[in-house]
């Protein structure tokens, strides 16, 4: 009878997994290949219940600030499928990429399904040092300080700047030359006039007549502090 009742009850939580949603994704990496710094790319997750009881989707999360997602269906019946949208904003960064994107399910057996994000972000005008911030450091507020940024085109043909966008009043900058041939550099000269005592975190974008790459993103740091 023992045996018996240990048999009852193994089939009997079987029975109750067999009947538990289940959630599938049609990728667990999505690679988005080369991408021009400034640029957003947005790839979709397909999700399906698989189970046999609705799944619950209680979240979706993401790594990183810099990647955002369109919820799907808070439900999904068996059998039906929904799509996680998702966003990655490459301003700022350089080189490989890998953020994550977690979705939590009331799926017992797998709660939680993490999908990979990869690429590889390049510029076509790069800065000499590599470097993805200007670090000016303590600035007296009111005082103006230029800094100069070399800018290498490595896209193999000419770009002319049409001219840039500044996040903040403190930052202009002053194009000393328009256009840059395959290999030379050019020189953009930031000004910077704090106008706070703070730290300061402001975006430069350099507009340029390239349709790979439109906009070249710099940031520019610096600490506004009480002149002497």
């Amino acid at each position: 009878m023992k045996t018996v009742r240990i048999v009852c009850t193994l089939l009997s939580s079987v029975s109750v997994l067999l009947a538990q949603p289940r959630i599938s994704v049609d990728r667990t990496t999505v690679d988005l290949g080369v991408i021009y710094n400034g640029t957003v790319k947005i790839a979709r997750v397909v999700v399906k219940n698989t189970g046999k009881d609705t799944l619950k989707i209680l979240g979706v999360y993401t790594s990183c600030g810099c990647t955002t997602v369109k919820q799907p269906k808070a439900a999904l019946k068996p059998g039906e499928s929904d799509a996680v949208e998702v966003e990655f904003n490459s301003t700022g960064f350089r080189g490989k990429i890998s953020k994550h994107v977690s979705i939590q399910s009331n799926d017992m057996l797998s709660s939680q399904v993490v999908v990979s994000i990869v690429g590889d972000v390049i510029d076509e005008l790069e800065p000499v040092n590599r470097s993805s911030v200007v670090w000016l450091g303590a600035i007296p507020m009111g005082k103006t300080v230029e800094h100069p940024i070399a800018l290498k085109n490595v896209s193999g043909k000419p770009i002319t700047l049409r001219g840039y966008k500044s996040s903040s009043e403190q930052i202009i900058a002053r194009l000393e030359e328009r256009s840059v041939l395959p290999a030379d550099t050019i020189r953009v000269i930031v000004r910077v006039t704090p106008k706070k005592m703070d730290y300061s975190s402001e975006q430069l974008l350099l507009e340029t007549d390239s349709n790979k790459q439109s906009q070249v993103p710099i940031r520019i740091t610096f600490v506004g502090v009480r002149p002497n």
